[in-house]
């Protein structure tokens, strides 16, 4: 079993006969100590009694000795360390003591091996604290996880029970301590293990952005994130299904959302007739009515067609910006899918573009819209009565700035979604990839870039 362990013990301040650097306050941390208040008259009296192990003088950690008068033996906190940039670096194993001022926050810097996991509980006198909180922030001082007091009365990060505290990526990371609703904490104790997530611990069920293919094991923990029969080590698409037993779903969802895709862009050339109605400008094919691509194929201009392909844990708002944000407005892009009923229907595709929109089926045009609005579900509603077989949509969104995309859903007249149509990026068959690489460059075309090479 493989273990970091960071104990962190924080009190800071004046420092007197144990050797430790005093702290120097900031301009918020100039509150005097205290020289009463514990149930031991005799503690920060500055004699040793009996009963103490030191006593210098003051009831503040972080100078070599308890509020309880009890050895800190460890160094103390440094500051300022109000933030993950100016955290105390701490080298593992280490020991840290200190102490909060009225609305201070102390911060401990340490790395975690990729796939790791953090504990951190905050005690006073060897108990536990239930006026301190702690927090897991990233090296953007982004906070990760928090831990407040939990059933045993202690603040602390628990990755047995909080995810976010678990299957990290490698880097360097901090706990951050401050008392609750910014109240002063005369001295206090912060111990850290670092853990692997997959091996030191026991299995804990994933959040979903934690596990790409909800089969309940964390991806960081998980031979095969996309769990479509490949091996991470082998796939050349490790996050995206394209192996031989693939088990990603290729039709509508159960909401009759399309998160299936290809995706072609971006233009700038186009001229828009008026508002945000896209252009009458060609460049998905001679003609765009024409436009009948397979994933890999390429545009005129050479653009090639990409993939686009909506992970169980996201919305299916399918966002240009992914691909295209460095194109200045106006700008337009595509989106294209082949779609196989399994009888002739009626029914209707309905567009949630920003901003405009225009829509063909078959090659035949169903609409355009030239309003300038943000994405919303089901926002227009194109009917068509379609016969058994596959079928392909085009559509055409136009941005003047800001967000840009689409959701794109098949239903019923009635407004039910049709949660039975098979979906296809390789034309009119159903489309299996088997780690295919039309250009030969190490990655599967379902994930790359310019799958034309």
């Amino acid at each position: 079993m493989r273990i970091w362990t960071i104990v962190l013990s924080l009190v800071a301040c004046a420092g007197k006969e144990t050797g430790h650097t005093a702290a120097t306050p900031t301009t918020s941390e100039t509150e005097p100590p205290p020289t009463t208040g514990l149930s031991d008259p005799l503690c920060g009296d500055g004699d040793v009694g009996a009963e103490e192990a030191c006593d210098d003088g003051n009831l503040v950690g972080g100078d070599g000795c308890t509020p309880w008068c009890a050895v800190e033996d460890g160094p103390a906190e440094v500051e300022p360390n109000d933030d993950f940039v100016s955290a105390t670096p701490l080298a593992a194993p280490s020991m840290v003591y200190g102490h909060l001022w009225g609305g201070d926050r102390d911060c401990f810097s340490f790395d975690v091996p990729d796939n790791g996991a953090v504990e951190a509980i905050v005690t006073r006198d060897g108990l536990c604290d239930p006026d301190v909180i702690v927090d897991l922030v990233d090296a953007s001082d982004g906070r990760m996880a928090t831990g407040l007091p939990g059933t045993s009365g202690c603040g602390a990060l628990d990755p047995n029970v909080d995810t976010f505290a678990r299957y990290l990526p490698a880097g360097a990371y901090a706990a951050c301590v401050q008392g609750a609703f910014g109240e002063r904490v005369d001295g206090y104790a912060l111990s850290v293990a670092v853990y692997d997530s997959c091996t030191d611990l026991p299995p804990l069920t994933p959040e979903p952005s934690q596990d790409r293919d909800l089969d309940g094991t964390a991806d960081a923990c998980d031979p095969d994130d996309d769990n479509d029969g490949v091996d991470d080590v082998t796939d050349n698409c490790p996050d995206t299904p394209n192996g031989v037993g693939m088990s990603y779903d290729f039709s509508t969802w159960d909401d009759g959302f399309l998160r299936q895709m290809l995706v072609l862009g971006p233009f700038t050339d186009g001229v828009t007739p008026g508002g945000c109605e896209p252009s009458l400008d060609a460049f998905a094919a001679k003609s765009d009515a024409d436009a009948a691509p397979a994933l890999g194929d390429a545009a005129p201009d050479g653009t090639p067609w990409r993939a686009w392909l909506a992970p169980a844990t996201s919305t299916a708002v399918m966002d240009f910006l992914t691909w295209y944000s460095a194109a200045a407005a106006p700008r337009e892009a595509y989106g294209a899918a082949w779609f196989e009923l399994p009888e002739a229907r009626d029914l209707e595709l309905t567009f949630g573009p920003d901003d405009g929109i225009r829509v063909w089926v078959d090659g035949v045009e169903l609409g355009s819209i030239a309003g300038c609005q943000g994405i919303y579900t089901d926002a227009f509603v194109f009917p068509a009565s379609l016969e058994a077989g596959w079928h392909r949509v085009v559509v055409k969104v136009y941005d003047g700035g800001g967000g840009w995309g689409v959701i794109s859903r098949l239903r019923y007249p009635d407004g039910a979604p049709m949660t039975d149509v098979a979906v296809s990026l390789g034309g009119p068959e159903l489309w299996v990839d088997d780690q295919r690489d039309g250009d030969g460059d190490g990655v599967g075309d379902v994930c790359d870039d310019d799958p034309t090479g």
